[in-house]
């Protein structure tokens, strides 16, 4: 006959969970009557999806809970990648007599592929004043290789151009030696310093001026022991980085070639981010803490605030406003 032995039953159960959602629209107190006017005004609070403070009367979330992680972001991408940091350049350039001249290109801001970025520059380089640049030419993607290619031409009386860029903390460029001017969304570098009759840039990010964001809240990152690092030189504990490209594999699911004009890298024309976390960071809270006041920054792959690089100008005054984003974030109670 068997024998039995009771035996103890020990249940166990998923840790219990809640979502903490934010929007950056949140930042006008859902009250639309306030944002239509503020919206595009450069001395309202809160103007900028991407520098912002969320005030309300009482806490945003209270309970007991250790862990938050994002797992969800969406985010409308309206920077333009030629945009008021990344616009201009200088050109150098020799007339008949070998006289030595300079001047500044600038192009419109706006969204352009790299095809359209040639021919943007090429049009500003040919008209440049005080000599014949008429038969400068740019193209992108000779060989399918992702760099810029120029040539001058058949100009009668250039000698050679070369490419130089601004000088920084300038009156005409009032930017640090960190910002990512024209001449590097380019691709070029000090080669294409000196006077040639044609030459190449480097590799390009593919005329991306920005490669990804991070977005950050000191408040909600404060409790965090193991600190955020980077090889950036300022370092910031983030809520999340997000990598244009990691988006909509864009390099994967895009197979037109590099020197094919319609080859359209991401960040090059607006589009809609969206991704999934499937192991996002764990972000230690202190037990019984409610969540208050949040500040909400986005900073470019620079190390600077992407809210520098958006006008407050209406749309079609020529420069975009920036996308309004939204967050999901799991709360955990261990």
């Amino acid at each position: 006959m068997a024998t039995y032995k009771a035996t103890e039953t020990v249940t166990t159960r998923p840790s219990s969970t809640s979502l903490f959602t934010i929007d950056s629209e949140d930042r006008y107190n859902g009250d639309y009557t306030f944002s239509r006017g503020d919206r595009y005004s450069a001395t309202a609070p809160n103007v900028s999806p991407y520098n912002f403070t969320l005030n309300k009367n009482e806490s945003l979330m209270n309970g007991f809970f250790t862990r938050i992680a994002v797992t969800e972001v969406v985010m409308n991408w309206t920077v333009p990648n030629i945009n008021k940091k990344s616009n201009a350049m200088i050109v150098k350039y020799t007339n008949s007599t070998g006289d030595p001249l300079t001047a500044t290109i600038t192009i419109p801001i706006g969204f352009y592929t790299p095809s359209q970025l040639a021919t943007a520059i090429q049009s500003a380089v040919r008209t440049t004043p005080g000599g014949d640049l008429t038969g400068f030419t740019m193209t992108y993607g000779a060989g399918n290789l992702p760099c810029f290619t120029y040539n001058v031409g058949a100009s009668l009386s250039a000698a050679g151009v070369g490419f130089l860029p601004l000088d920084y903390n300038s009156v005409a460029y009032p930017y640090p030696s960190t910002t990512k001017q024209l001449f590097d969304v380019l691709g070029f570098t000090t080669i294409n310093n000196a006077y040639t009759l044609s030459t190449s840039s480097g590799i390009t990010s593919y005329a991306q001026w920005c490669r990804y964001v991070d977005i950050i809240s000191p408040q909600m990152t404060y409790n965090q022991p193991l600190k955020d690092t980077s090889t950036q030189p300022v370092s910031r504990d983030a809520l999340c980085r997000i990598y244009l490209d990691q988006v909509s594999g864009s390099f994967n699911a895009n197979k037109v070639q590099a020197g094919d004009s319609t080859f359209t890298p991401t960040g090059t024309v607006p589009f809609v981010i969206y991704h999934d976390y499937a192991h996002p960071k764990q972000i230690n809270w202190t037990p019984n803490q409610p969540v208050g006041q949040l500040t909400f920054q986005v900073y470019d792959d620079t190390g600077a605030l992407l809210s520098d690089v958006v006008s407050t100008a209406p749309v079609g005054t020529g420069v975009a406003t920036g996308g309004d984003w939204s967050m999901t974030l799991l709360v955990s109670e261990n």
